[in-house]
């Protein structure tokens, strides 16, 4: 694989394939902000097969993987290429779409022998004129100091290989736009919601509360503060795992509903040659 030098080299990368006009599938989307930190951290890669790049997040016991292709056929052609890229390490792909669009190259990869390790759904709800959701008590903004401990919370309790933890370049990014809830019990972290939000989107990334804290308001009162960020905005999305039932419940009690969007989470371990 070949080092991504600069956030302009990978807009190259995708407008080569796109300028083919022989059509297009893809599951890489820029991110200045994001994929900025990836190149400075040196962990932003990629690499060509006919008419199929590959952009690569080096996470060093096992690859994201992201392509840019014109056809199924073409992205297939490439695979034997991208199992190669992990050099012996797992490589990680996310399928995400509606399943019109996400099936037939889910089933693809799964001809060629990746698994499918987890399921998405994503939730939406829409906003209403009668949204009031007040502030919640005892809710803050992080700031940088927080971050530390916030990022060891994602490496201990989520799934490095199935989550995208960000890094802490991300985190800082996040608490300075005021976009990580946090919830304190004397001083020590009980919780927190990080959210992204634009004029028309509020959208939740991670929600965690500490297993102490767990049945004490804490999760219930972050998400109430969370939709009291969103006013104003259109709607609320999030992901949640197709077989979590009792998450799914949850949010479905707070309005939210099934938006018939998947993120298929497919890998390929070369144990298995």
């Amino acid at each position: 694989m070949r080092r991504i030098e600069c956030f302009q080299q990978i807009m190259d990368l995708s407008t080569a394939v796109r300028s083919r006009r022989e059509g297009l599938i893809t599951n890489f989307y820029p991110d200045p902000v994001k994929h900025r930190v990836w190149i400075d951290r040196n962990a932003a890669f990629f690499d060509e097969c006919g008419k199929t790049v590959f952009i690569a997040k080096d996470n060093g016991t096992f690859l994201n993987v992201f392509y840019i292709s014109t056809t199924i056929d073409e992205l297939r052609m490439s695979v034997p290429f991208l199992k190669r890229l992990g050099d012996g390490r797992p490589v990680v792909l996310d399928i995400v779409g509606r399943d019109s669009q996400c099936v037939p190259i889910v089933e693809m990869f799964s001809r060629e022998g990746f698994g499918q390790a987890a399921t998405l759904v994503r939730m939406q709800r829409l906003a209403t004129d009668s949204d009031n959701f007040p502030p919640v008590d005892g809710v803050s903004y992080a700031d940088l100091n927080d971050v530390r401990e916030i990022s060891g919370c994602l490496h201990m309790y989520f799934n490095e290989m199935l989550e995208q933890i960000p890094y802490d370049e991300e985190l800082r990014s996040l608490a300075g736009n005021r976009q990580i809830l946090t919830m304190r019990d004397n001083g020590k972290l009980s919780g927190f919601l990080i959210f992204e939000k634009n004029a028309s989107t509020l959208y939740l990334r991670y929600w965690f509360t500490r297993p102490e804290y767990r049945d004490r308001k804490v999760g219930s009162g972050l998400l109430r503060h969370f939709f009291h960020e969103g006013l104003g905005t259109k709607r609320q999305i999030l992901w949640v795992l197709e077989d979590n039932e009792n998450a799914i419940k949850r949010y479905s009690h707070y309005g939210f509903n099934n938006e018939n969007m998947h993120d298929y989470i497919m890998i390929w371990s070369n144990t298995k040659d």
